[in-house]
């Protein structure tokens, strides 16, 4: 089918595998996905994402890849998987992109979408407020069905939202009018774990709760240093809040923090003298205590005949 702007044949699709649902990407969205470049005249391959690790990820609309890519992909829906065929004047113009890709020349890009997300920068306050509490419920879904490596993903991704702070990013790829070295620089966003100057108080109540449930989760998939990490944005949110403070405790628990672990559960049980799970927690901890005493007795005894 012929997508080209002008509907002049410059820009042709042709599906190979249908995608899901109605939805597909906005102009600005970060898109991830996976291609094979090859010369319309030979067939002959010049570039393919396949031959490397990951995903190829851009942000698609804004120019940062050629023309073809930026008209196409906008049509596409998720896991859709379509040959785009390019003019030059979709692709690299009459200079082409040497050595690999003459001037003139017309490529076929088989092109596999995996998702997109509509980047914090593109949006106002109140959508990136909207989008977070949004993935803290994906989150609270996935975690009630014991799915908890797409409850972090939810989690962390509504926490990117709610903490946005003003960055600047961009990526390389099948590019758009750069120069060479522009091309070829990877930029990766910077993230800030300070909250937004400007955070509102419902805000700073979503963020709270997205860090301890992502904690939460993380503890689930063994990864009680993410869990601590997660708990201590949340404590610097908000100081009082007893299962940031109570789920950090677990984690440093896991690590073997005894000393941080015992800290912990004494402060749950400052804000909450009946927390029984604070009490278990801090028993926990002396148990380990206890049991590495042990070891190190019998070790002795080992070493110097029971002497």
């Amino acid at each position: 089918m012929d997508i080209s702007v002008e509907q002049n044949g410059g820009l042709l699709k042709k599906i190979l595998v249908e995608g899901t649902g109605d939805d597909t990407p906005k102009s600005g969205s970060d898109v991830s996905v996976h291609y094979v470049g090859t010369l319309n005249a030979d067939g002959s391959k010049f570039d393919s994402s396949r031959d490397r690790p990951g995903t190829f990820d851009f942000d698609v609309g804004n120019g940062r890849v050629i023309r073809g890519w930026d008209v196409g992909i906008l049509t596409m829906k998720k896991n859709e998987k379509a040959i785009l065929r390019c003019s030059s004047e979709y692709g690299y113009g009459d200079r082409g992109s040497p050595p690999k890709i003459p001037g003139g020349a017309v490529l076929d890009f088989e092109v596999e979408l995996f998702s997109w997300k509509i980047p914090p920068k593109s949006m106002s306050a109140e959508e990136r407020s909207q989008k977070a509490a949004a993935q803290k419920d994906l989150g609270n879904a996935a975690f009630k069905e014991q799915k908890w490596e797409a409850a972090v993903e939810a989690y962390e991704l509504g926490v990117e939202y709610v903490m946005f702070s003003h960055s600047e990013g961009g990526g390389g790829g099948p590019g758009g009018d750069c120069s060479d070295d522009e091309c070829d620089d990877e930029h990766e966003e910077m993230k800030d774990d300070s909250p937004p100057a400007s955070i509102t108080d419902e805000d700073k109540q979503l963020a709270v709760a997205l860090l301890s449930n992502c904690a939460m989760a993380k503890l689930k998939v063994n990864d009680p240093e993410g869990a601590v990490s997660d708990c201590s944005r949340a404590i610097s949110l908000d100081a009082d809040n007893v299962k940031a403070v109570f789920r950090r405790g677990q984690g440093h628990l896991a690590l073997g923090n005894i000393a941080e672990a015992t800290a912990d559960a004494s402060r749950v049980l400052e804000l909450d003298p009946a927390n029984t799970q604070a009490v278990q927690l801090k028993r926990s901890a002396l148990e380990q205590v206890k049991k590495a005493k042990q070891k190190e007795k019998e070790l002795a005894a080992r070493m110097f005949g029971g002497k």
